[in-house]
């Protein structure tokens, strides 16, 4: 006789019970990641075909850097650099102190 025969009927409810629980935690993690990759796929496929926010670099606008340099002004907004504390940091920078090296990475 197989182990199903040696359960009382009370054992028996128990082990369903068990199953159901199992069963239903089962479902439940399933359905989540379903849900979760559902979201991340619609949410890659909207980015992909959505356009570049303003003020993001393009391909053309990356091309035009690396053969000038520099972008045209028209193309940054005014708002986008605060001029005066990128000079202050930058004289923060080159104004502070360097300690020397120590012996061991000479």
């Amino acid at each position: 006789m197989g182990k199903r025969a040696l359960l009382s009927p009370a054992d028996h409810s128990e082990v369903m019970t068990l199953y159901h629980w199992l069963s239903a935690v089962s479902i439940v993690l399933v359905l989540g990641l379903l849900f979760v990759g559902g979201f991340l796929g619609l949410r890659r496929r909207r980015r992909l075909q959505s356009p570049p926010r303003e003020g993001w670099l393009t391909d053309d606008m990356v091309h035009q850097i690396i053969a000038h340099g520099r972008l045209r002004g028209g193309q940054v907004p005014e708002e986008a650099l605060d001029l005066e504390e990128i000079a202050r940091e930058e004289e923060r920078f080159w104004s502070e102190t360097w300690d020397e090296p120590e012996h061991h990475w000479e």
